[in-house]
């Protein structure tokens, strides 16, 4: 009779709400405390794919069907702190994870850098259309194409290195009022030029825990290799996870040196920050989606001393897709409009990275 109560009383408490609230996914703390390890136990486990779980961004995500699957192949007391592998090891648990996902391919420098001696390289094309209106009477439309090629390299586990160069044709229509130019037809300039190469140096100043966000430091540059424009600066990105999310946030500053606002080609000012904020959502180990806010602001000068100085204040909101072709090949089309400002601003660009 005693057994009898004690099974209906438990059935009672099953079906009570919050019995089964267990989460499907487990962070590194959640499954130590499921598997009674240390999280570094378990880390050690992961990382040597010894029991099943999947890697987003630098956090490790567990499934707690999986783990029950795995524990019936293994004792629990043998990941207590025996660190050789075992003498059969049991059947692997869904799919083994292999090389870098399409997740951390989309993130990037905002919240996964390459391990030690991988490299990936991205070439890219752009395209984007602006109108400005000058003067009552005057409106400029510009149609740019742009061709980039970015190196990405891993020092250390924890260091990075990047360099990137670009390369710029761009057409210029300027349309005047027929009563004061005399016609109808637009006023055309063109011009391509090699843009100046930056290069930045990154590293994993803290990485992401229960409760605490990863935190990559940087140091950036432009080198005067094309235009002309020449700066030095830093920035500071955090991300945290949120099974199948990462959320990202970063800041940056680039002092400019040697400066000419008098020249188009060059962009930078005195004094240039810059705000991102954004999320990548992974869909699965092949398929990322990507939306980012960015904003810039330049203390830009007048070109002349006379006229009005350009806006100082822009911002962008660009959505993206990371979609891996083949192992350690991605392709990622992505849409950015301006927010904001009196033209409407639009761009199109195609990225290829290539991780090996």
């Amino acid at each position: 009779m005693q057994r009898w109560a004690l099974g209906l009383s438990f059935a009672l408490a099953a079906a009570a709400p919050g019995f089964a609230a267990e989460a499907e996914v487990m962070d590194l703390e959640e499954a130590a405390a499921f598997l009674r390890a240390t999280p570094e136990t378990v880390k050690a486990l992961a990382e040597s794919q010894r029991i099943p779980a999947r890697r987003v961004g630098e956090a490790w995500r567990f499934s707690r069907p999986a783990l029950l699957e795995w524990l019936k192949g293994e004792e629990l007391s043998s990941i207590r702190g025996r660190q050789a592998p075992p003498a059969s090891p049991p059947a692997t648990v869904g799919e083994p994870r292999s090389g870098l996902t399409a997740e951390e391919i989309a993130l990037r420098d905002q919240g996964v850098l390459l391990k030690r001696g991988r490299t990936t390289l991205d070439l890219g094309l752009s395209y984007s259309h602006s109108e400005r209106t000058l003067l009552p009477v005057v409106r400029a439309e510009q149609r740019t194409i742009g061709a980039t090629a970015a190196l990405r390299y891993g020092v250390l586990d924890d260091v990075q290195a990047m360099v990137r160069s670009p390369y710029v044709w761009r057409r210029t229509s300027t349309f005047t009022d027929a009563t004061i130019a005399g016609t109808t037809a637009p006023t055309v300039t063109r011009d391509s030029f090699l843009g100046d190469a930056s290069a930045s140096l990154l590293t994993v100043a803290s990485r992401e825990r229960a409760g605490r966000p990863n935190v990559i430091a940087s140091i950036d540059a432009v080198l005067p290799t094309g235009a002309g424009d020449k700066g030095i600066g830093g920035g500071i990105v955090l991300s945290k996870s949120y099974d199948p999310a990462v959320l990202f946030a970063g800041v940056s500053y680039l002092h400019g040196m040697n400066l000419d606002p008098a020249d188009s080609r060059r962009s930078l000012a005195k004094h240039n920050f810059g705000l991102n904020l954004g999320y990548t959502y992974a869909l699965n180990d092949s398929l990322a989606l990507s939306t980012l806010v960015v904003g810039t602001y330049r203390n830009a000068r007048s070109p002349d001393g006379v006229s009005i100085p350009p806006p100082r204040e822009r911002y962008q909101l660009q959505l993206g897709t990371t979609w891996m072709l083949a192992r350690g090949l991605f392709v990622e089309p992505q849409l950015s409009v301006r927010l904001g400002g009196e033209g409407p601003d639009f761009g199109f660009s195609l990225n290829i990275p290539y991780s090996f």
